[in-house]
């Protein structure tokens, strides 16, 4: 079982980007910048992310932090419709909806450095080791637009275990290996200093089920 979409429905999350706009995908051409930084979703799933490259190409060029599992995740170039439908397999398929993230103050010098910094990670890509709570998509679109990694949708999640630790540690008791590691991860991340005592006993026991 995906426990994502479960909890994301069940606690009426949304994980879309704050100062972020729905845009036309038809209309991406005219919207989308290099420099841009995307992201793609449906209702109650994740967000990927990503930096768009070149808006004269066919098929708008992007790089992202990616791959078909975790472990095989690294910064790579793709187009938007394989980013929108999520793999090369599910183009014609898997439509998302397309999301620009917007930056107060933000300038076409910006922009340009944003490409340079995704084009540099993209040549150190064996440098970059993916981590769902520390190292994301996000985290890359990020940094290339800000300098620093930082995933909204993580710390959305993280709060969510933490805030409703007892219900989430008895519905996921059963987890699968690939999400019993997510959950490690998620927690790893998540904000210790924050919670009482019962909280902090409950995050003891997760940690524990999960490593």
């Amino acid at each position: 079982m995906d426990y994502l979409p479960y909890f994301l429905k069940y606690y009426n999350v949304d994980l879309q980007p704050t100062n972020s706009n729905c845009i036309d995908i038809e209309l991406a051409k005219d919207l989308l910048y290099p420099g841009a930084h995307i992201a793609t979703s449906n209702p109650y799933e994740h967000y990927h992310h990503g930096i768009v490259i070149d808006t004269n190409t066919p098929d708008i060029s992007i790089i992202h932090l990616w791959g078909a599992d975790k472990d095989s995740s690294r910064v790579q170039t793709t187009t938007l419709p394989i980013f929108i439908a999520g793999s090369i397999d599910a183009v014609g398929k898997n439509l998302r909806h397309l999301y620009l993230v917007n930056y107060d103050g933000d300038t076409v010098e910006k922009q340009q450095t944003t490409v340079e910094i995704a084009k540099n990670m993209l040549e150190n890509a064996d440098d970059i080791k993916y981590n769902l709570a520390t190292s994301n998509c996000e985290g890359f679109a990020c940094f290339c637009r800000t300098l620093k990694w930082h995933s909204e949708q993580i710390e959305k999640l993280t709060n969510i275990l933490i805030e409703n630790a007892a219900d989430i540690y008895e519905k996921v008791k059963d987890a699968d290996e690939n999400n019993r590691r997510d959950i490690f991860s998620l927690l790893q991340a998540g904000p210790i200093d924050a919670l009482d005592p019962s909280q902090k006993e409950l995050y003891g026991d997760f940690r524990e089920k999960y490593n």
